[in-house]
């Protein structure tokens, strides 16, 4: 393509990606009371909504996805350039790099290559933004979903963009992009972006790639059964069929997204009631549920299981937390415990299936920290073996949360996510 042409479609790829971005960070609006509680018609979650879908703003006025740490010199983020700034930029680079441009349609990874490695050279905030954002083109002309998300994440953590939503903007390009064809990789990238989203408890963002994992399944389903009809009419081996399963893989995510929605927003309505009756150990318990099997936050979790209605889970939280507190004690009180931990996640009147799955991952957590401690064999093997659950299930326990408690201050600000992922 011409250098002229092509600098157009940049600069028109540019402003559309901008502006769907935008778009998804606009939907959420001011954290306020009404709006966390009443979101806009533009909103997709509508119809269950939760504080988590308003993302609050970082107090060093960073967004809230940034995937890593800003690259730059002073340790924090560069302002997105302005689009006439850019627009020079791309045309001063299609002058400089005409025939690498020209030559990327038979070599894009090449191409790739160059322009994110003079993206770091160059000192030029507005001339690193439009490298990579032609970096970003070329892999989406290339079809390396896998590159572009690459150098996607590499402009986010330079400048202060809203990742996810620009990850997830870029994937529904992606797929709806004329020349595409329904692809299990691109499906693999939407499903992951759907999880970062609920992890980083952005419901509306997860529902949004939930459906658009969907519609991914449902074209490759399609385009399997007109592949399959056409070697059965030329008589020839049927191609493996992954429709099916990813369909099906769609399916659950959409139902996960709906009800993680509704456990933050039980989780909410219960801050709310601890805020009034701070003795209520219905609330208590669903908070402490929450953070403990949704969140992974057993910190935090504990003090409030320790609160609820549950006889089982009250006690061994309050045994915990005390053990915890406890200078005097030793491996075998901690081994008492996560024993009786274990118990509970096995026992036929336990937890439901995912709860009893994260009870075995905190209890595996103690295992491992105590097997070496430990002076019985016994005691010791038995430690080893249980400690290899976290590792298998790839739960880290007790992780950092952006929703735990903040004693004295059961606010509704204090609810919403404070750093991003």
């Amino acid at each position: 393509m011409t250098a002229s042409k092509a600098f157009a479609r940049l600069s028109c790829w540019f402003m559309a990606s901008v502006f769907q971005a935008t778009c998804l960070a606009l939907q959420t609006g001011p954290p306020t009371l009404e709006n966390l509680l009443n979101p806009t018609e533009q909103d997709p979650g509508a119809r269950e909504p939760t504080p988590f879908d308003k993302p609050q703003p970082k107090p060093d006025g960073q967004r809230q996805d940034a995937q890593r740490p800003a690259i730059t010199t002073n340790g924090r983020r560069l302002a997105v350039p302005e689009q006439s700034a850019v627009d020079e930029a791309l045309e001063l680079i299609h002058q400089a790099y005409e025939e690498t441009i020209k030559a990327a349609s038979a070599n894009p990874d090449t191409a790739i290559r160059t322009f994110r490695d003079t993206a770091d050279k160059t000192a030029d905030p507005s001339r690193k933004f439009a490298l990579l954002v032609l970096a970003e083109q070329l892999a989406l002309e290339a079809r390396a979903t896998s590159s572009a998300l690459d150098v996607l994440a590499r402009r986010a953590a330079l400048f202060e963009m809203d990742a996810l939503a620009a990850r997830h903007a870029f994937l529904c390009r992606a797929a709806r992009a004329d020349d595409s064809r329904p692809d299990p990789l691109l499906f693999e990238h939407v499903v992951e972006t759907a999880r970062r989203a609920v992890a980083a408890d952005r419901y509306d963002l997860a529902a949004a790639a939930a459906d658009l994992a969907e519609s991914i399944a449902k074209s490759i389903e399609k385009e399997e059964k007109v592949r399959v009809a056409e070697s059965k009419r030329k008589r020839e081996t049927p191609p493996k069929l992954v429709a099916a399963k990813l369909v099906a893989e769609a399916s659950n995510l959409q139902r996960t997204v709906r009800e993680r929605r509704r456990q933050a927003f039980d989780y909410v309505t219960a801050r709310d009631r601890l805020a009034a009756v701070p003795d209520d150990a219905a609330a208590a318990e669903t908070v402490g549920r929450y953070l403990c099997f949704v969140k992974n936050d057993w910190k935090a979790g504990l003090a409030m299981l320790a609160r609820g209605r549950d006889e089982s889970l009250r006690n061994l939280a309050a045994r915990e937390v005390f053990l915890s507190k406890e200078p005097l004690a030793t491996p075998t009180d901690r081994l008492k415990l996560a024993n009786e931990w274990w118990k509970l996640a096995e026992s036929a009147n336990g937890l439901p299936g995912e709860q009893a799955e994260g009870l075995k991952a905190h209890a595996s957590g103690i295992y491992r920290e105590i097997a070496a401690k430990l002076s019985d064999p016994i005691d010791a093997a038995l430690a080893r073996k249980r400690a290899k659950i976290a590792e298998t299930a790839g739960v880290p326990d007790a992780a950092p949360n952006p929703t735990a408690e903040k004693p004295g201050q059961p606010t509704l600000d204090s609810l919403l996510p404070s750093s991003g992922r």
